[in-house]
């Protein structure tokens, strides 16, 4: 097997955190008086940091959109965390890449507290060392936490490991390391082979 270390993304790969994600968003948007917006619109939000859709798809300025994602996070851990689903074959997955000695890890943009408590609500951190999720300003970009857990794993060769993801922003991140990237289009980004592939390299798991 090429690879000796995986690390995985979260939401849309592993998870289908979508309803919990809906929720939260729309409870966040009716208490600023924001537009509503569609399920679809909201689905397209999952993956980067709830700062940066505040501030890209509403204006906000770095304070409000701060004050914003506090709000969407409180209301996420309190109600609707652990309101997701295991994406089909996930454990399957997991269980074969451990019985081969492959060592796993998860990297996400969820907070870190939030990333601990819905992994072993899961039961993914059987499998999964580290879990890394976001600190809670998201300073720390995806490629940082990628970084954080090629470390924690003593990764000696990047050329052993690779991320797997299901948005552009997973594949921009482990190219930015200097890791293989393998997309999934069952989760909230990539929808086809050429949305994944913008050149001749990679590989697109349905």
């Amino acid at each position: 097997m090429k690879y000796k270390w995986v690390i995985f993304d979260l939401d849309g790969t592993l998870l289908n955190t979508s309803e919990g994600i809906i929720s939260s968003y729309r409870y966040t948007l009716a208490l600023l008086n924001l537009p509503e917006k569609s399920d679809e619109e909201i689905c397209s939000y999952i993956g980067p940091t709830p700062q940066t859709i505040f501030k890209t798809h509403f204006g906000m300025k770095d304070e409000q959109a701060q004050q914003a994602a506090n709000i969407f996070r409180e209301r996420y851990k309190t109600h609707n965390l652990l309101k997701a689903t295991v994406y089909d074959g996930v454990y399957d997955v997991m269980e074969c890449l451990q019985r081969n000695g492959v060592k796993l890890a998860i990297a996400t943009n969820k907070r870190q507290d939030y990333a601990t408590e819905i992994c072993r609500h899961f039961g993914f951190d059987k499998y999964c060392f580290p879990i890394v999720g976001a600190d809670n300003e998201n300073k720390l970009t995806k490629a940082d936490l990628i970084r954080k857990c090629l470390e924690t794993l003593n990764v000696s060769n990047l050329s052993e490991a690779v991320m797997i993801g299901d948005t552009q922003g997973d594949k921009t991140a482990a190219e930015t390391v200097g890791i293989d990237f393998i997309g999934v289009n069952y989760g909230f980004g990539f929808r086809n082979i050429e949305e994944y592939i913008d050149e001749p390299k990679g590989i697109l798991y349905r």
